[in-house]
């Protein structure tokens, strides 16, 4: 079954919403740049009420490790996301308060065996493929290519548990799931109604569109 996480969580209401639509993990935004920039303090609210199998996550991109560690702690938040390119296998083997989800976003000239090396030095098997801009360290909402998409899953699947992320909506992730296959699907501004602002028909139909590409690839001969 695909797991799904919702990120850009900053309101307890969306939160809730998110784990009774079927969210699996939920994300939080402590980059200073993003308009989903959430405060330690809420998070730290928001988790405190969450049903207990739903997977905090915390989505870092300026923060050294030492930081994210007292974020994670402080917020009893379980995965620590590195999301920027800039994160070193020695910066992901520091985070030592919870577990690592390492970003790649494959631009120009991008090679499996970036991910294979950072994952032997890292010891790290989770990994959140999202879509590559120039511009911008993550939540483009651009989606990646499924040629490319395809690749980078069947490339990695034999040494890593992996999410697909970009530009995924209620009406085009059942099409993803069933071609591409991931471990796990991302979504931020596909569910939203506003940055950070989630709304919870599009969280429902979110939900249901992956879960109605798992039962077709059961069922497929």
């Amino acid at each position: 079954m695909t797991r799904i996480k919702i990120c850009g969580i900053t309101r307890l209401e969306d939160a809730l919403a998110a784990s009774v639509a079927g969210a699996d993990a939920l994300g939080f935004n402590f980059s200073r740049s993003s308009p989903r920039l959430i405060p330690p303090d809420v998070v730290r609210e928001i988790v405190s009420k969450l049903p207990p199998l739903v997977t905090p996550v915390g989505v870092f991109v300026e923060q050294e490790p030492e930081e994210i560690d007292e974020i994670c702690r402080y917020c009893r938040l379980q995965v620590a996301q590195l999301h920027s390119d800039d994160y070193t296998p020695a910066e992901a083997l520091a985070v030592t308060a919870a577990r690592v989800i390492r970003v790649f976003r494959p631009g120009p000239g991008f090679s499996i065996d970036e991910v294979r090396e950072f994952s032997r030095l890292a010891g790290c098997n989770a990994f959140l493929f999202d879509a590559y801009s120039p511009a911008m360290a993550g939540g483009t909402g651009l989606m990646i290519a499924s040629s490319t998409a395809v690749g980078l899953f069947d490339g990695t699947r034999d040494f890593s548990w992996s999410l697909l992320a970009g530009g995924l909506r209620p009406n085009n992730v059942a099409e993803a799931v069933r071609v591409i296959r991931p471990w796990g699907v991302d979504t931020a501004s596909g569910v939203e109604s506003a940055p950070g602002v989630k709304d919870r028909a599009l969280l429902e139909a979110f939900v249901e569109a992956v879960r109605q590409a798992d039962r077709s690839i059961r069922s497929a001969p």
